[in-house]
């Protein structure tokens, strides 16, 4: 089985730019089928509105989908493979977990080592399963961090691509050794019977992604910096999102650079807070 166990339709919603992700349920599982998925986990944040949408294009394409949500739990982000109903968040993360194995699922560590802390670190070791690899760690030390330590507590393991559009999907595969109905591919999960085919997502997709993110959000974002951010850094922010306007153009090459920037700041935080200080196996 070839899945896709980590991505986001335009149900996924954020705090400081609303919009996350750019495709409908039924556009996701109809380019699944185009780059060769037969199975897909969508995992939206804290909402399975999708689910229903996802279903029927599934149904057609004969693709397996995996009902799922991405958990807000109080100690990070959790996974729920598997589950029927919507898990409410700011749980914690033991009756997270509960929440999930009641409704037959598996609960999986998305990104545990993530440079924003969005992860459940060590506590990973709670969940059937670990993400040790997210296409969206383009620092590479959260995912060297997550395998190491999945190793280590002899965790199964998955890997996910995290995507938020079409472009992302499928740079993080799960092969699974399973029949093709959801009981044996949770099963075999747990187990370990997972093999990964792992490339992280190019900057041009992701500085795209982001310039859409904000095009969509633009006032939305704008008011949540007036609201919430102090001077210099509500004016600088401010005047920065007015670039995205600019898009497609000329700009494109200094947003660019700008993504490029943030990844090295990015690396060289993630080296120094999980590799060189906290970071425990």
């Amino acid at each position: 089985m070839i899945a896709e166990l980590h991505c986001h339709s335009i149900y996924s919603t954020g705090t400081k730019i609303f919009v996350e992700g750019l495709n409908k349920p039924d556009e996701i599982v109809r380019h699944a089928k185009i780059i060769g998925l037969n199975c897909l986990a969508l995992t939206d944040h804290n909402t399975m509105k999708g689910i229903t949408e996802a279903k029927k294009t599934a149904r057609k394409y004969g693709i397996l989908l995996i009902p799922s949500e991405e958990i807000t739990t109080e100690a990070g982000h959790v996974l729920g493979l598997g589950i029927n109903k919507a898990i409410k968040p700011e749980l914690s993360l033991d009756e997270t977990i509960d929440l999930i194995h009641k409704q037959g699922g598996i609960a999986v560590a998305a990104h545990p080592f993530d440079f924003r802390r969005e992860g459940i670190g060590e506590l990973a070791k709670k969940c059937d399963a670990i993400e040790s690899f997210n296409a969206l760690n383009l620092e590479r030390t959260a995912n060297w961090c997550a395998k190491t330590f999945a190793k280590k507590n002899k965790k199964s393991t998955t890997a996910g691509s995290d995507a938020h559009c079409l472009d992302m999907l499928g740079h993080g595969i799960t092969d699974i050794t399973c029949e093709h109905n959801l009981g044996s591919c949770l099963k075999a999960i747990k187990n370990g019977k997972t093999s990964m085919q792992k490339k992280y997502v190019p900057m041009n997709i992701i500085v795209w992604w982001t310039t859409q993110r904000l095009k969509y959000s633009y006032y939305y974002t704008i008011n949540y910096m007036n609201n919430n951010y102090r001077l210099p850094k509500r004016f600088v922010g401010t005047k920065l999102i007015r670039l995205v306007n600019k898009s497609p153009g000329n700009i494109d090459y200094i947003l660019r650079g700008f993504g490029y920037f943030s990844l090295g700041c990015i690396m060289l935080y993630s080296i120094f807070r999980n590799v060189i200080f906290k970071f425990k196996v």
